[in-house]
């Protein structure tokens, strides 16, 4: 499968939507640890890996897990990225 080009206008799509994401991770879990990455992989554009803090409950891992995930999700539907979203506790 031939790689997607990253035009300057779909990089910036990208940054935009990393930001956001960022964004909503750090309201819903301040403490949380984020990286991003633009390794790609298959037909990935980015990974990003969320790791909480230690006391975190189990509750709230799952609340953070369905947000990132429907986020992802609403990007891929909306823009054609794909992001892919893990939340480790």
């Amino acid at each position: 499968m031939a790689k997607k080009r990253k035009t300057p206008d779909r990089q910036e799509l990208l940054d935009t939507k990393l930001s956001d994401l960022t964004v909503l991770i750090k309201d819903m879990s301040p403490q949380a640890r984020i990286e991003i990455s633009l390794a790609r992989y298959e037909d990935e554009d980015a990974h990003v890996r969320v790791y909480l803090p230690l006391d975190t409950g189990d509750k709230e891992v799952e609340r953070l897990e369905l947000a990132l995930g429907e986020h992802c999700n609403d990007i891929l539907l909306e823009t054609g990225l794909f992001i892919l979203g893990a939340v480790y506790d």
